[in-house]
């Protein structure tokens, strides 16, 4: 990945979020190539600490990432993924907040960036792009 000046709301995410994940999720942050949707702010917002967390890392992940908007047709697409994941026998593997993530992220035909392996098991049943951030 190209390195590049990065704006100082970035640095700040980088050195809040540093080696959570590792280096390739830094570099991919820093050159702008992620965005989030509410799950995945609440997901994150939830793992942190105290008050005074909360409040610092929302505001970093609001000036930091690009939001995508879930689709209307949300409810409707995770209750049919997780009755095609339940087909293979594969269905307790997604929470309801994968499933939102996942059809969020095929709605704007996006890869999904992770760390959780149930993102794997939906990508093998849909054939929609997912990356293992490590």
């Amino acid at each position: 990945m190209r390195d590049r000046a990065l704006p100082h709301r970035h640095q700040r995410f980088v050195r809040f979020y540093h080696g959570q994940v590792g280096a390739e999720w830094d570099q991919t942050v820093c050159a702008g190539l992620v965005g989030i949707c509410e799950p995945v702010r609440q997901e994150y917002l939830r793992a942190v600490g105290g008050r005074p967390a909360f409040y610092e890392a929302g505001n970093l992940l609001q000036e930091t990432f690009p939001h995508y908007g879930i689709p209307d047709s949300a409810w409707h697409e995770t209750s049919t993924l997780q009755r095609e994941l339940a087909d293979k026998g594969w269905h307790q593997c997604a929470s309801p907040v994968d499933l939102l993530i996942a059809v969020t992220a095929r709605h704007h035909k996006l890869t999904v960036l992770h760390a959780d392996a149930d993102f794997e098991t939906i990508s093998r049943l849909t054939g929609q792009p997912v990356r293992w951030i490590s």
